[in-house]
This record gives C-alpha cells, structure tokens and sequence, in this order.
C-alpha cells in the first residue's frame, strides 16, 4: 500500500510539473535581408577631337560621331563632348590630355595634321585611352581604329574627268592641303597622276593652305590667277577654299575650270551653275558613324575591320541630281 501510495504521489508530481511546464516560444520572424539597388551604369564617355568647328567638313564629321552613338547606345548611355583644336597642334593634345583627365574612355581623332597626331597617341596609349581616326590620319603611333577616305582615288577621278574636257596640252594648278598631312599629300598625287595619265600636262604651281578657309582659297587662288593667267585648271583640295578660288577667278572674269575636293551646299549650288566643275564628295557623316561603329564594337568586346577606306563620289553638273540625296545622308549633315 505505501509502495502505491509513493507511486501515486510520484506521479501526481509529475503531471504537476508537467502542467507547469512552458509551451515553446514561436521563433521570432527572420527579418528580409536587406535588397541591394542595381548599380546604375556610368554612361560611356567618348570625346571627339575636331580640327577646327569653323569647317564644314568637320562639322559634318562631328554630327556622325554624336548621331550614331546616341541612336545605338541611347542619349542615356553615353557622353560625347566635342573639342575644338582651332587648327592648332598644341591645342589638340592639350584637348586630348584634358580628355584623358576627366576619364573619357574613348578618344576619336581627326588629326590638326598627321605628325602631330603621334604626340596625342602616345598620351592616350600610356592613360589606356583606345583612339579611332577618322581621316586625315598619323605618321606612326598605336590606334585602334582608322577610318579614312581613297583620297589619291578621289583625286585621281576628279582630274581624269577634267581632262576630258580639255582639248590639247592642259597647265594646271593647284591650291592645297598642308602637305604635312597625308590626305593632302595623296590627293595631289592622285590628281597630278590624272593629268600625266591623260597627256602632256603640266603642273605649273600649287599653293599650301595653312587654315584650310574661304580667305585661303581666295588668296592662294588669286596668286595663282595672276602669276599663271594661262592656266586651264585649277584643284583645290577642300569645298570652303574652292568658294574662295572661285571668287577670285570671277573678279579676274577668269575662264579657269575649277575643281575641288569636298562638297557642301554652296558648293552644290555652284555645281549646279557650272562654276564649279567637277568635286570629290568624301562622306564624313558616314566616316564619324563609322568611328563611332568601332568605339561600340570595343565596348562590346567585338571584331570589327579596323581600317576602313571609303570612296568619294564624283559630283559634277550632269549627275548632281542623282546623287543629291546620297550627299543629304552622308556628306552634308551637321544638325
């Protein structure tokens, strides 16, 4: 019995413990942790280094620079500034070191002139900074892409067209590019092989342009015109200086065929009146889309053709209609 009854006691306190035992606390809820925003991307910089704003062509080059990187990447994507170099070699490379000190990671280049394009090279190839070309182009140095023009080709069309024209002998003259650039260097042999291809033709005299303006055409044109008053022919290398050659030639009431290199509208309109007889259109909206072609191709890690030539288009009174809106899209467009 009191085996029983210490069994039942034992018992009775185990139920009481038991009731008296504490149900389990819930488990505090596991706070979310915490969301971490998606990193906004930086826009891709990418700095374009101008000869000069003053020049049309240049102009032209800018907007096909800025048109085809916005329209890819989106105006949300990317910075591109513009640096006017002024014409001056100093200034470009200080444009190119300014560039680098604000962290552009793209610099596209068209060259004051071509030696002076290696100064700018190599301070962009020691900062890291990849550099595309377009036109003009460098005596040596290291770039990752270079778009440019058949510039001896272009010429060489433009001459063998105006020695069509010419019965007998032709002297002629020519109102140039700086021969410091290659471009000029090729379009005066371009056009002077023309004229040798075509005949007995003589180069009497050119005349280096040092602004490559309307005041350069009109000076050197006018020392021409009036040292050799004979001459049949007249090439100038750029579209602003062919207005000015051509002003000078109508104040003399000179007969002299003018030919150019370059077009913009003054220069069709001058086509189109049979002032200006034949020009080598280059295509520099479709030359800076074509830079800016290659700065996305290496962004993007892709393969891309990393010398590109384009071809001119010969302009003259019999096919200016035909190849107007050619020259809308990828020659004339600056806005």
């Amino acid at each position: 019995m009191k085996k029983f009854f210490a069994l039942l006691m034992a018992a009775l306190m185990v139920l009481s413990l038991a009731g008296c035992a504490k149900a389990p606390a819930e488990e505090a809820p596991v706070a979310d942790a915490p969301v971490e925003e998606a990193a906004v991307a930086e826009p891709l910089k990418v700095a374009y280094l101008c000869p000069s704003l003053d020049v049309t062509f240049w102009r032209y080059c800018r907007y096909g620079v800025e048109n085809q990187l916005k329209t890819v990447l989106g105006e949300a994507n990317v910075e591109v500034v513009t640096y006017d170099s002024k014409n001056d070699a100093n200034t470009q490379l200080n444009n190119a070191q300014d560039a680098i000190t604000k962290q552009f990671d793209y610099i596209v280049i068209s060259p004051t002139d071509s030696a002076a394009c290696v100064s700018v090279l190599g301070v962009a190839e020691e900062a890291g900074v990849p550099v595309v070309i377009c036109d003009i182009g460098s005596d040596s140095g290291t770039w990752a892409g270079m778009v440019g023009t058949d510039n001896y080709g272009g010429a060489y069309e433009v001459g063998e067209y105006v020695a069509g024209l010419v019965e007998g002998d032709i002297s002629y003259t020519q109102v140039t590019l700086p021969m410091a650039r290659i471009n000029g260097q090729k379009r005066k042999a371009g056009f002077d092989d023309a004229m040798a291809a075509a005949g007995n033709n003589t180069l009497v005299d050119f005349k280096q342009m040092e602004n490559v303006d309307r005041s350069d055409g009109y000076n050197y044109g006018s020392d021409l015109l009036t040292a050799y008053p004979d001459a049949q022919v007249v090439f100038v290398h750029s579209d602003d200086p062919a207005l000015g050659t051509l002003a000078a030639a109508e104040e003399v009431n000179s007969g002299v065929i003018i030919s150019c290199f370059d077009i913009n509208m003054e220069v069709v309109e001058a086509v189109k009146a049979g002032k200006i007889t034949a020009v080598g259109a280059q295509q520099p909206v479709l030359m800076g889309r074509t830079c800016s072609d290659m700065v996305i191709a290496l962004e993007k890690g892709e393969a891309f053709e990393a010398e590109v030539y384009l071809p001119t288009l010969l302009v003259t009174s019999e096919n200016i209609e035909e190849v107007y809106d050619t020259l809308i899209a990828t020659a004339m467009t600056e806005e």
